[in-house]
This record gives structure tokens, sequence and C-alpha cells, in this order.
């Protein structure tokens, strides 16, 4: 208790002092007096111009929505800044008459991460900025602006020969390099390069009252963003912070030289702890750049829902450019493999293996069948994994709805690779004790494996039919987007499918699980094992948005 005074003591007095020193906010620490929207509007057309300031009911209900059913409000006001200085001037702009302001990258968050949570709020559309500002293939980092998609960044990248070492999710052609540092993501790369925040080095931050803060070596006047732990880990305070400290604005990340020989692996196993014991020991030997296991209904849908005539084809083209002679074998075992890959399989588990050598790539690949064969698996065709490092960013539809067009909603836990196995049967077992409720309401579930370097995650995910709304069938093709548009809403079993998930997601909190993209949904101060660290990240948060404007109920901060 003591050491909880002091620390409030420092940040809430002296720090806080220092700030209103500078005139941030008012001299009391209070909201200023809050100017009509009218003329905060009219500040912002002048900074921005006027087509990027939208102020019609449309488009504020469309950008403040996410994928999740939280409530939330709506934006008062929509900005599309193009660069640094309009961001800055306009959350100074914002925030000094008293509006909240709240960064949205590409609307891939199912957490809330940036729905406003109270009115009298402005929200940053980041994707206007954009640009890779700078390639350093000497110094193997990379400048890109915040709202630049991972499929850009990468494919900007690999004619150069590199890439970051996390290098996007699946839904990279939409979710953006600030959007993926705010909520922290895996996936492409993450078996060896960890999650996102992992790869940066330095950033740009736009602070609630528009001052720039620039982070690492960055910071150095006369140095670049090449070695983020220059003096304490600031970058790492606006990393996975859910958007709560600051706008990101420009990224430094590290550069990898890209492998050019990668292996393909895919298993089938007949129970949850053969697949799960054959990826917890691929991962700790950090050798596989992806690795994922599928459950039964996973597999299921991933069969039945599959891709569209012209993915197919671009796919299988990509792989033959890619790989020539061994390539356009490859591409036949994709094609003969087809939809029917995972039919009646229980369990599969699929990996991808880089190495600058084909030698190394094929040593590894050898290691890791032998795994899988150990601990009871069968080989399969490897068309899978072939598909996702071929076409790493196609659509989205496959992520965000089931098969036949269900709502799509994920809950996860990150543990340490000695609880995988029991996190994974303590969720069939949640599963299974209420699955005649689930068969009462039609709500289907699958889960996803994977690991982030030696972290284990799993992610059970709900189907139901419900509405989609605009949102979602935008991000659909439009032959599906007139399929299940009329789909009608269910509240009743739109409300038993998301107690579902609160229950699970709970269940994951007592058994010690993490959460990546906590944004407004998954609990961060109140699970915590001691008073100090509230106490620090309060009184951080105090420091650099003393008004608590800055994405209000982000990490539980208000």
């Amino acid at each position: 208790m003591y050491l909880h005074v002091i620390l409030h003591t420092l940040f809430f007095e002296s720090l806080i002092g220092v700030f209103m020193a500078k005139n941030i906010g008012s001299e009391t620490g209070t909201l200023p007096q809050g100017d009509n929207l009218e003329g905060v509007a009219r500040q912002l057309q002048q900074i921005i111009g006027p087509e990027h300031v939208l102020l019609d009911e449309a488009s504020r209900q469309f950008y403040s929505k996410d994928l999740s059913w939280l409530p939330h409000e709506v934006a008062d006001v929509i900005i599309q800044p193009a660069n640094l200085d309009e961001l800055s001037q306009a959350v100074g702009v914002a925030t000094r008459a008293g509006f909240a302001v709240v960064p949205r990258g590409g609307g891939m968050s199912y957490t809330s991460g940036y729905t406003p949570e109270r009115q009298r709020s402005v929200l940053i559309d980041m994707r206007r900025m954009n640009k890779v500002v700078e390639i350093n293939t000497d110094d193997m980092y990379v400048i890109v602006e915040a709202g630049c998609t991972w499929k850009e960044l990468y494919e900007t990248l690999a004619p150069l020969g590199v890439r970051t070492p996390y290098w996007g999710p699946l839904s990279g052609a939409y979710a953006t390099v600030g959007g993926a540092l705010s909520q922290n993501s895996l996936f492409h790369g993450s078996g060896t390069g960890g999650t996102a925040a992992e790869s940066v080095v330095g950033l740009k931050v736009v602070l609630a009252d528009g001052t720039v803060l620039t982070t690492g070596s960055w910071a150095h006047k006369n140095s670049t963003p090449f070695w983020r732990h220059f003096g304490p880990d600031v970058t790492g305070l606006f990393t996975a912070d859910t958007g709560a400290m600051g706008v990101k604005a420009v990224a430094a990340l590290r550069l990898v030289t890209a492998p050019k020989h990668t292996g393909y692996l895919s298993y089938k196993f007949d129970t949850l702890e053969a697949m799960l014991a054959a990826q917890v020991r691929t991962a700790r030997l950090g050798i596989c750049s992806e690795c994922y296991g599928f459950d039964p209904y996973y597999n299921g849908g991933f069969e039945k829902q599959g891709i569209t005539f012209e993915e197919g084809l671009s796919i299988v083209g990509k792989i033959v450019r890619k790989g020539g002679l061994k390539g356009l074998k490859r591409a036949a075992q994709v094609a003969l493999g087809g939809k029917k890959i995972l039919k009646d399989v229980a369990y599969s588990l699929h990996m991808t293996l880089d190495a600058h050598t084909e030698i190394v790539a094929s040593e590894h690949t050898d290691i890791v069948a032998e795994i899988c064969t150990e601990e009871g698996g069968t080989e399969m065709a490897s068309s899978i994994p072939t598909v996702f490092r071929n076409a790493p960013f196609g659509g989205v539809r496959t992520i965000l709805l089931g098969s036949d067009g269900e709502i799509w909603i994920p809950v996860h836990g990150y543990f340490p690779l000695s609880r995988a196995i029991a996190a994974a049967q303590t969720t069939e077992k949640f599963l299974a004790e209420r699955r005649p409720l689930m068969d009462k309401w039609g709500i289907k579930t699958s889960y996803l494996t994977c690991f982030s370097g030696p972290e284990f995650v799993i992610e059970p995910s709900f189907y139901w039919h419900d509405e989609l709304g605009e949102f979602r069938l935008s991000l659909i093709e439009p032959e599906f987007a007139d399929q299940w548009k009329s789909i009608p809403a269910d509240l009743e079993k739109r409300q038993v499918a998301l107690q579902l998930r609160d229950e699970l997601r709970d269940l994951f909190d007592g058994l010690g699980g993490l959460h990546l993209q906590i944004g407004k949904y998954y609990p961060y101060m109140e699970i915590m094992n001691n008073a100090a660290l509230p106490a620090v990240i309060e009184g951080m948060k105090s420091v650099v948005d003393p008004l608590r404007l800055m994405n209000p109920g982000a990490l539980g901060l208000r």
C-alpha cells in the first residue's frame, strides 16, 4: 500500500504538474470548455481539407463499428489525415476542444479497439497515411506510415529481398501497420519472428495534445532508427496499448533478409493431444515460420468454404511463377488436393519452414516430419500451407465469416508452451458441456492453435446466423454479399453466443491466459497480481494523456 501511495504521488502530482505547466489541457487538469462541433469541424477542414472530414451520419456510423458487438457511441467526426503534420494539428484541435480522439486502422478489430466509448469523439481513419518512407537495407530497417497495410509493405519490400520478421496477419490486405502494433498481432513469420510489436525499433507517436514523440535511437539528435533500446524502452509503452497512450503515426521496423527456400508440411492426427504434442515440440525448436492447427469443425468449414475460382487460378499461377519446375509440381499438388484435402480429418497441423539454403529447409522439414510421425501423425498433401504462403493476403471472407455466411467472433488465450495441452483440453471440455445449449440455438464453434516463438495461442470461434451489417458486407466479394445481405438480425441468438464467448474469456483468464488485441474487451488492469503495476500504468497514462482523451476505455483506462 505504501508503494502504491508513493507511485500515485510521483505520477499524479509531479509529472502531471510538469505537463500542466506546458499548457496541456487546463491549469487544473479538468476538461477544457467544449467548443461547438461546427467550430471544431471547420478547424479540422482547414487542416485536412473538407473532403477528408466526414460529418454525415452514414460515414460516422460505418467507421464507428468494428467486428465486435460491444456497445459503443458514434463518433461526431471522422477525419482522414494525409501526413504527420495534419495528424498532429488535428489531434491538438480536437482535444483542446474537449473531444476524445480514437485512432482506427483497417477496421479488423473484434475487441472494440477503436469504437468510441464516449460522446464528443473524433475518430481518426489512418489509411491515407500509407507511405513507405524509407527502406534501409544497409542498417536493416524500414520506415513506414502507420496507415500502410501489411500487404502493401510486404509487396514493396519483396523485390529487394527483405521483409520484416513478423510480416502481417491473414487480414493483411486490410489490416494496417499501426493497427497491428496497437493491438499486437501474430501469424506470418511469428513462429520465428514473434509478434508485431517485437518487430518495432522506433516510433513517432502523436500524444493527446498534438505533440510528436519519437522513440528509440530515432530520438537521438544525430542518429537513425536502427536500435530500439536506447535507454528505457519507451517504444514498448506505445505497442500493444490499443491506442490508449497515443496515435502511432510512423513506425521503424526491423528488416531481415527474406529466405529463398521454404519447406511445407501438413499432418493429420486422430487426437487433440497428439497434434498439440507435435506442435509444442516443434515450437521449442524455433524453426517453423508458421505452424497452425485446426480442429474437426475448422477442417470441415475450410473444406466447404474454399476459395473462388478466380482466387484459385491466381494462387496456382503465383506458385508456378515463384518456384519454376518445383513450383509447377507443387501447383499440381494443390490443384489435385482441391477442397477435399481435409475431408474426414479430425485434427490437422500445417507448417512452413523457411531457410536461406535448400539443404537447411529440407533438413528442418525432415526434423519436423519426424516429430509429427513420432506423435502419431500421418502426412497429407501440404496444399493449405502452400496456398497460405503463396497468397498470404487474400480476401477476408474465409476469415471473417462461416462457410454459410455466419457471423464469426473469436476469443483467445495466450499461454506458455507447458500449458498448451491443458488449455486446449479445458477448451474442448467447456465446448462439450455447452453443446446442448449451442445446438438449441444453432451456434457452431471451431478453434485454431498456433505459436509465436515459445508462446502458444488457442483461438476458439463462435458462428451463428445474424445480420452481417454494412461493414462486414463491404469486406467480402459482391456475389457473397448479395447472397447473405438479407440474413435477418437475431438478437436472442447473438446474446447467447456473446455470453459463451465471455465465459470462455474468463475461463482463459483463470488459467493464466494472456491476450493480444486487449481493446476494451479483455481485462487488463483488474487481473494484475500487484498494486504497483496498475499504478505505474495509470501514472504513465496521466503523463501522456492527462485529460484522458486518447481512446478512452482502451486497456480499461478512463
